[in-house]
């Protein structure tokens, strides 16, 4: 597979180096303030990486979605124009993948989340509330992690209708902290009078969502269409297929 990674960051980095031990030809790099190329049919990318700023993935999708090259995006902070870039994807017929987070252990953990969700919510007096925290350099506020958290609880217990970086009543409360080197930690309290349940997850570097998102992309690159990884996580990694 010919990849075309977009942000060299730590992430981009990360991508570059498991990319090429698993094979796969690295064709392009483009940093923030960079030219992109342009590719001939022999150097052309079967599929482009995105990690990038929020305030920069918009113009990179676009660039992919007008080239025809299916992307994979790890960037969060972008979902006031989630529907414009959907929208721009299914006219050209192109390929694009979003996600909040890539990792096999997060996914698992939004997968746990959905059931103790749905089964608490069968009984009153559950409070949740959400902490995460990274590093400092992270832009978007809280997390995309968070969020997609968030969203999959109160879709499942009917007293919350959204989440809020403040205390507030109906929603589901998000404490957003960044430090120094810490790579991402999210934890998920469900508390009533009768006890509690935490889930947690604490990643110790970046290669679980480097992984990922090259698994993603090896998926994607042969598709059409406008996919959030964590609905088709289970398809991509053949869970329960083995």
């Amino acid at each position: 597979m010919k990849i075309f990674i977009i942000g060299y960051g730590k992430m981009g980095k990360m991508i570059e180096s498991l990319a090429a031990k698993a094979g796969h030809e690295i064709v392009a790099v483009v940093d923030a303030g960079q030219f992109w190329p342009r590719f001939t049919d022999d150097d052309r990318p079967d599929v482009a990486i995105e990690f990038t700023q929020p305030d920069e993935v918009s113009d990179n999708l676009k660039h992919c979605i007008e080239w025809g090259i299916p992307v994979v995006t790890g960037t969060t902070g972008w979902e006031d124009s989630r529907e414009e870039i959907r929208n721009l994807c299914l006219q050209k017929n192109a390929a694009v993948m979003f996600g909040s987070n890539y990792s096999i252990g997060v996914n698992v953990w939004f997968n746990a989340l959905k059931a103790v969700a749905a089964g608490l919510a069968t009984t009153s007096g559950y409070q949740v509330s959400i902490d995460e925290t990274h590093h400092v350099n992270k832009k978007d506020k809280p997390s995309g992690t968070a969020i997609t958290a968030a969203n999959l609880i109160y879709e499942r217990m009917q007293q919350y209708d959204g989440w809020s970086l403040k205390d507030e009543n109906n929603k589901i409360h998000i404490e957003a902290h960044r430090r120094q080197d810490v790579t991402g930690m999210h934890s998920v309290l469900f508390s009533s009078e009768m006890d509690e349940v935490e889930l947690v997850h604490r990643a110790h570097s970046r290669e679980g969502f480097a992984k990922g998102a090259i698994r993603a992309a090896e998926w994607l690159c042969n598709k059409k269409g406008f996919f959030d990884f964590s609905t088709v996580f289970e398809e991509i990694f053949a869970f329960g297929n083995k």
